[in-house]
């Protein structure tokens, strides 16, 4: 049977804590042949949310000091025995039921990731669907890092910002990441196509959440991004 381990970074997320892990806990996977482990990680949060972690029973809970999401990321992942991983947000903004669906996609291909995009199925619009509360710089920055991927790679990501992506644990042991913050998501997917990984995408709900409920990413972790995507394609 294979194992999923559902890898989150936590920062300062102590009112969505309890209700997350509950979602999380009611995912069936034995019915598609998966096990599973919750792992969460604290990026130094400065709230209540170490030890409403510590609380929860069935979960493993790592913490380290505020290092950036792509760092806690990379540390769940080394402590993770699962043959795949998938990176849940510690927010609500993805509904974890969309995991099952991921995992289904998977049929025990080698050498391929899976990625939940919140504008598939695409429709005739010239550009993806703008969702309420959605902040509009980060629609526009999706927009633009779609057309940066295929100019970079070749490839077409219709969601490169995407917080639901599923990896196959063995990638992770071959490459090491050397980004800390949420620009690692843009490592991953630039060496994920340079490696020749394959990269599905499967549609996922989404529901936004603004600056004032806890959005964290920002016009610099953009300019990162852009650097990231384009330093990689040039040099490992």
């Amino acid at each position: 049977m294979n194992k999923l381990s559902i890898v989150i970074p936590i920062f300062n997320e102590e009112k969505n804590i309890i209700k997350l892990f509950k979602k999380l806990k009611k995912i069936n996977l034995n019915n598609i042949g998966f096990k599973k482990e919750i792992i969460a990680i604290d990026d130094g949060s400065i709230d209540k949310s170490l030890s409403i972690l510590k609380k929860i029973s069935g979960i493993k809970v790592l913490k380290q000091n505020n290092y950036g999401k792509g760092k806690a990321v990379q540390y769940g992942i080394k402590k993770s025995s699962g043959n795949y991983v998938i990176i849940q947000d510690g927010d609500l903004e993805y509904d974890p039921k969309d995991i099952i669906k991921m995992c289904k996609l998977l049929k025990n291909e080698n050498k391929i990731s899976i990625y939940g995009s919140r504008y598939l199925p695409l429709n005739l619009n010239i550009f993806p669907k703008f969702y309420r509360n959605q902040n509009f710089s980060s629609y526009i920055a999706n927009i633009f890092f779609i057309f940066l991927f295929f100019i970079m790679y070749g490839k077409v990501i219709t969601d490169p910002l995407t917080g639901y992506k599923l990896y196959e644990k063995k990638f992770f042991l071959k490459n090491k990441i050397k980004s800390n913050g949420f620009e690692a998501d843009h490592e991953i997917s630039a060496k994920l196509i340079k490696k020749k990984y394959k990269i599905k995408e499967v549609p996922i709900t989404y529901k936004p959440r603004t600056t004032a409920e806890g959005k964290k990413i920002n016009f610099f972790d953009a300019i990162k991004a852009i650097v990231t995507i384009t330093k990689f394609r040039f040099f490992n």
